[in-house]
């Protein structure tokens, strides 16, 4: 960012080249503000004073929310997102806009990672013990046992694939595990799940 700004102040970017370049730099100051982005919300995690409002959430309501704002997005790139929910409602006492931070974060780095044309799970379900289950599921190329071991520390993941598979922040994963554990939940990762590729699983304690 810093050399073509300091290439456009110079004056030494063609005319022709100046739109290009205009381009470069909003999409390079769009992912600095991601990465920003990402680094207060650490910062915020591990706060004394970071908020947990609890209430009687319909999760079912929340997973339908959550389907509908990434539905375009998910067509844009050509992909098939499925939404997989009960006949049952399904009820929580957790904070409805931090699990939403959570899912849209698991769905972020799934929708990153798929190809065109493979399926986006986000899917709903009461486990036998009564607990509520969350699932994102992907058809991209998956992780090792390897990844998956490593998968929450920050920039790993990042760092392994940098040169081989789209990458975001490389915080993504920890900021949702740093939300599961403050909302009392439980995150866990397969490295293929049915559709081929990475299997996040949020339990929040349920409801009967």
């Amino acid at each position: 960012m810093r050399g073509y700004a300091e290439a456009l102040a110079d004056g030494v970017i063609e005319p022709g080249q100046q739109e290009e370049v205009g381009r470069i730099l909003l999409t390079e100051t769009g992912r600095l503000e991601r990465f920003v982005t990402d680094l207060l919300e650490l910062a915020r995690l591990d706060a004394d004073d970071f908020r947990i409002t609890r209430e009687r959430t319909d999760l079912d309501a929340l997973v339908q929310e959550t389907a509908r704002a990434w539905t375009q997005q998910a067509r844009r790139q050509w992909l098939h997102l499925r939404l997989e929910r009960p006949d049952e409602p399904v009820t929580a006492t957790t904070d409805a806009f931090r699990v939403r931070q959570l899912l849209d974060g698991l769905l972020a780095n799934a929708v990153r990672h798929t190809p065109p044309g493979a399926p986006v799970v986000l899917a709903l379900r009461r486990t036998p013990t009564g607990a509520a289950e969350l699932q994102v599921r992907d058809g991209g190329p998956g992780l090792t046992e390897d990844d998956v071991r490593i998968a929450f520390q920050p920039g790993t993941l990042r760092d392994r694939y940098a040169a081989t598979r789209p990458t975001g922040t490389g915080l993504g994963l920890a900021i949702a595990q740093r939300l599961a554990e403050r909302l009392g939940a439980t995150i866990a990762l397969r490295g293929h799940g049915p559709e081929g590729g990475a299997h996040f699983t949020v339990t929040l304690p349920g409801e009967n």
